[in-house]
């Protein structure tokens, strides 16, 4: 009986069990902890939480049991680790096996220690990810979170963790003079005993799950790929870089270098505008050549008939004509994988109400976003991409060039129509270390120090350090978008496909940042240019095509299908709504065209920006939308909702100089010059 005991007493007080229970019990504290209702849901928050707690009380208890497992499976490696340091520290002291209560105090002592540093390593990478638990509470917390990620940083945190480490295993300051002949004892130790050597093992071990939870450096990933002759390619490649959000003022040295440079030997388009100013019908527009009353996407919420048809896009026409095509995209190219445009590599994340679920749950679990905010964290719980605030435009690199190594697999020689999407630029500008602070004033202490949430219900109004501190971070993600997109640049150089491969640079919209007391967002009004003009960059390496060029004359989002069935020579559809541009790369002039534009849906009752008196109001977004339990629990348009919501939709057409707005209001149409 008193060896059971023992035996039961030496697991219970096992490292590996110790670190389980703590990260177990701090997931517990940060789940149970709500605040307030998201910002994101505003007034509508109690209505939205009824209907999840009744229709997918289910889907909230997998996620429980999916989180606790990853809790103890991190938890328990905390453990481990933190179980051979101390063991370390004995084969170097020489000592005799401690007391367990003694050797169990100390683990756990280190497994709080391992977790703190691994959470101020990840908060100074990614400070929005915990900025509700710490930053937003006030008082001690926020102090912590501003000396983690203003003071410290990343690389003090390595060094501090690199010297706490090597203090603890040189153990009390009366035996540092005899450290030579104790590693040498200890090396023996360790040498002639298989637990020892497990410890190293195991040490080894975690220093390698470590590196790969955290990203491999792209000069150590490169596949070695033979590289295609591209006098042998009868048609070009075709790569898309986009970003949602970004503005054509932005492509700058000094934001945006690498772009700007880019831009610098091919076509600038300095009049590019979308035509619906939001990310979902945006796209079909752009990918079709078609105006969304022609193709029938008008809202970011299409229902099924609206979404399920031949759109004729050109990912399907180009894969028809033998390209290999794909996209791959972060949270706000969820839109691909609802909708079918010929893709045949389709690497975004998942929109559904199920996947709203399962973002709310993990979004506010702090202590294990650090692990979890990972390549290897997304392949557990690939939920984790649809994160705004977590939104890593490195990341989205990585996974655009194993895309690329991909399509050239599945296509052997064939050329490829490569569509990369970044999510960065969009609210809430939630940039990486060190890009949001890059053009923030470090003094800020607002609410908006390292992103800018926008909710669907009242917000006190910014002072000027708000709206300085905004288009700060919007700036700083720009920059981090910029890096990563030379990096998906570079890979085409290292495999020799530089020279055949057409770079197109564009956006989905714009986004407009308080100009003229216009409000903060993208679709809601018409007034002003930022949500609607978007860069347009069109580089042909081709002799034919090659140059530099600057066009004044209007593009829009409906003349790229066309100008790039030209440019691949594939056989366009017979109803475009666009023209091809292709003249004006070539250096010649470009015909005068009107670009068109209307709003998209209103999400709530009060826009900041947008007067009552200048528009027909309507429900807010969660009276608007239902769940469409038919089709894989999709988030579409009431049917009963499209008629008023289209009535009630702004419109403009523009030339180089004069824009007419056609404002329909409860009192009449107002037209603005």
């Amino acid at each position: 009986m008193r060896a059971f005991l023992r035996y039961l007493s030496s697991l219970l007080l096992s490292p590996a069990l110790l670190g389980a229970l703590y990260v177990l019990a701090l997931t517990y504290l940060a789940g149970s902890h709500v605040a307030d209702e998201p910002q994101t849901l505003g007034a509508q928050a109690s209505q939205i939480t009824s209907f999840v707690t009744h229709r997918f009380g289910g889907e909230v208890f997998r996620m429980t049991v999916a989180i606790t497992a990853a809790a103890v499976a991190i938890g328990s490696l905390l453990g481990l680790v933190a179980g051979g340091l101390v063991s370390l520290r004995d084969a170097l002291e020489g000592r005799a096996k401690r007391a367990l209560s003694h050797r169990a105090a100390l683990a756990l002592a280190v497994i709080v220690a391992l977790h703190a540093a691994c959470e101020a390593w990840g908060m100074a990478g990614a400070p929005q990810l915990y900025a509700d638990g710490f930053y937003a509470r006030g008082g001690l917390l926020r102090t912590l979170q501003i000396v983690v990620t203003d003071v410290v940083g990343q690389g003090g945190i390595a060094a501090i963790v690199i010297l706490v480490v090597v203090v603890f295993l040189a153990g009390p300051v009366g035996k540092w003079p005899t450290w030579p002949a104790r590693i040498r004892g200890a090396v023996h130790a360790i040498a002639s005993r298989p637990a020892g050597a497990a410890v190293v093992l195991m040490g080894v071990l975690v220093g390698a799950f470590g590196f790969a939870l955290h990203g491999t450096p792209r000069a150590l990933v490169a596949v070695p790929v033979a590289h295609a002759d591209a006098t042998s390619v009868k048609r070009p490649n075709v790569l898309i870089l986009a970003a949602d959000s970004l503005r054509a003022d932005r492509i700058t040295p000094k934001i945006a270098p690498h772009l700007s440079a880019l831009a610098d030997r091919g076509t600038r388009f300095d009049r590019a505008y979308v035509s619906i100013p939001r990310t979902f019908p945006s796209w079909v527009t752009i990918l079709t050549g078609r105006h969304a009353h022609h193709h029938g996407v008008r809202s970011m919420f299409p229902r099924w008939e609206e979404r399920t048809k031949d759109f004729d896009a050109i990912p399907s026409r180009l894969a028809a004509a033998g390209y290999a095509t794909g996209v791959v995209s972060d949270y706000a190219g969820d839109i691909f994988g609802r909708i079918d445009l010929g893709f045949g590599h389709v690497d975004t994340p998942t929109f559904d109400f199920r996947q709203l679920i399962r973002q709310r749950a993990l979004e506010r679990e702090t202590p294990l976003l650090p692990f979890l905010h990972s390549q290897v964290g997304r392949a557990i719980f690939p939920v984790l991409r649809e994160l705004n605030d977590a939104a890593d435009p490195s990341m989205l690199a990585a996974d655009a060039t194993s895309a690329l190594r991909s399509l050239r697999r599945d296509g052997d020689d064939a050329p490829f129509f490569l569509t990369v999407f970044f999510s960065t630029a969009h609210f809430p500008y939630a940039a990486p270390a060190p890009y949001y602070a890059r053009f923030t004033d470090p003094a800020y202490r607002g609410r908006f120090k390292y992103h800018k949430p926008v909710g669907l219900g009242r917000e006190e109004a910014p002072d000027a350090r708000d709206v300085a501190q905004v288009r700060a971070l919007y700036d700083g993600a720009v920059a981090s978008i910029d890096d990563a997109a030379q990096s998906v640049l570079d890979e085409l150089a290292r495999e020799g496909l530089a020279d055949n491969t057409i770079v197109v640079v564009t956006a989905d919209h714009g986004e407009t940042l308080y100009e003229n007391g216009h409000g903060q967002g993208h679709g809601d009004h018409l007034f002003g240019d930022e949500g609607t003009h978007v860069p347009l960059i069109v580089v042909d390496p081709r002799p034919a095509h090659a140059g530099a060029h600057r066009e004044a004359n209007i593009a829009r989002d409906v003349d790229l299908a066309a100008t790039l069935y030209e440019l691949t020579g594939v056989a366009p559809p017979r109803d475009l709504d666009g023209r091809s541009l292709v003249a004006a790369i070539d250096g010649k002039p470009l015909a005068p065209a009107f670009a068109f534009a209307e709003t998209e849906l209103w999400f709530t009752e009060e826009i900041p920006g947008l007067p009552n008196e200048l528009r027909i109001p309507y429900p807010g977004i969660a009276h608007l939308t239902e769940v469409d339990a038919a089709h894989g629990d999709e988030v579409v348009m009431q049917s009963a909702a499209q008629p008023l919501t289209r009535v009630a939709r702004h419109r403009m057409v523009r030339d180089t100089r004069w824009k007419l707005v056609y404002v329909p209001t409860r009192s009449g149409v107002k037209y603005m010059l």
